[in-house]
């Protein structure tokens, strides 16, 4: 009988995409604290007067309400959360 293979790990991944203004990113992070949304990773980009925000959260629904609360826009996506066997600050 061949083994059974382990399915990946999905999780959510939101882009909010907003105005690149002093003040935005605090905006965002407040909003999902204030739903006590954990960040697991968050990744900031932008360009001319335009920005963007990938998020990687614990509770994806809870994190999609803290956004349209305030009226931020964001799509949505699966992603694969892989963690190495190795912990980064273990290696030399």
């Amino acid at each position: 009988m061949a083994k059974k293979r382990k399915s990946w790990p999905k999780q959510s991944s939101l882009l909010s995409l907003s105005d690149n203004r002093p003040g935005t990113l605090a905006f965002v992070a407040k909003a999902l604290g204030d739903m006590k949304v954990n960040g697991v990773n968050f990744l900031t980009t932008t360009s001319g007067a335009e920005g963007s925000g990938q998020l990687l959260v614990d509770t994806a629904n809870k994190a999609k309400q803290a956004l349209e609360g305030p009226g931020l826009s964001y799509s949505e996506a699966d992603v694969l959360r892989v963690a190495p066997r190795t912990p980064l600050h273990a290696r030399s």
